[in-house]
């Protein structure tokens, strides 16, 4: 080949080789860069690109994934992710010569019960019930996980970060209790009004160890009228006695006697329970 042949065509070949380069993968993005799973029978995708020094996507080929635990999470060459049992994995994404890792939590979460089911928060504005969570794993036993907790109607009523509903107007709203995906609800009734005393039914109660006795609350209005169906929070002054629900059913735990208190809107109303 003459020099100046190969002069003309030496820039040619450079920039081709540089051009060569440039399409290299220097990094692989994965999105999203941290994946925690609520539930067993809940996979979820990652997905990769393939990126240039310049951060510019590449059209080069797919990434192959693997797990450091397969025992805890698989994933197939689609980047869906499969949780297998609780715990800690870390998910790879892997072109060539670069990589990154994706830490991976799973959490084994089944049901997020609310209860009650249904609510009647009657009282003035700002009046709060409490609501009761119970968070269930594959083998039905409660597990501690924070929830989200969020209003259909904020205007109607609101909703703690505990759970604790709170009347703003008349109407209804739906309060929900989010684990990742997967939640429960309680449907909020609200009748804004004063209450001007409780009563609790029956004033005094005899239970055997084990058993249990519902109590009712009703509520009366500045009127004197009876209120139907007003929801209050029940205590129990003591626990290794009697426990009682948000509904008002107090089981006996040992013998002894408990005072059952209901409270709604500042007003109270007790009751005795005595366990044999």
């Amino acid at each position: 080949m003459r020099p100046a042949r190969f002069a003309s065509i030496l820039p040619l070949l450079l920039l081709a080789l540089a051009g060569g380069c440039s399409k290299r993968a220097a990094r692989v993005e994965v999105s999203p860069k941290k994946l925690k799973i609520f539930g067993l029978d809940r996979p979820q995708r990652l997905t990769a690109r393939l990126l240039d020094k310049n951060g510019n996507p590449l059209e080069l080929g797919t990434a192959n994934w693997e797990s450091s635990r397969p025992a805890v999470v698989t994933v197939d060459v689609g980047g869906l992710v499969i949780p297998k049992s609780e715990g800690k994995a870390v998910i790879t994404a892997r072109y060539e010569k670069v990589s990154t890792d994706i830490p991976v939590e799973v959490v084994d979460v089944k049901a997020v019960e609310v209860s009650p089911p249904a609510v009647r928060v009657i009282g003035p504005a700002g009046t709060s019930i409490p609501l009761q969570l119970v968070i269930r794993n594959s083998r039905d036993k409660p597990v501690a996980v924070m929830p989200v907790w969020t209003s259909s109607a904020p205007a109607v009523a609101t909703v703690s970060a505990n759970g604790a509903v709170s009347s703003v107007s008349n109407g209804v709203a739906l309060i929900v209790a989010k684990v990742g995906d997967i939640q429960g609800a309680a449907e909020a009734t609200v009748q804004v009004r004063d209450i001007a005393r409780l009563e609790i039914r029956p004033m005094t109660a005899l239970v055997r160890v084990g058993d249990s006795q519902q109590f009712q609350v009703i509520a009366y209005g500045i009127d004197g009228r009876s209120i139907e169906g007003a929801s209050a929070l029940f205590q129990s002054s003591n626990g290794a006695v009697a426990t009682v629900s948000p509904t008002g059913n107090a089981a006996g735990v040992s013998a002894g006697a408990s005072t059952i208190r209901a409270v709604l809107a500042g007003a109270t109303a007790e009751a005795t329970l005595i366990v044999n």
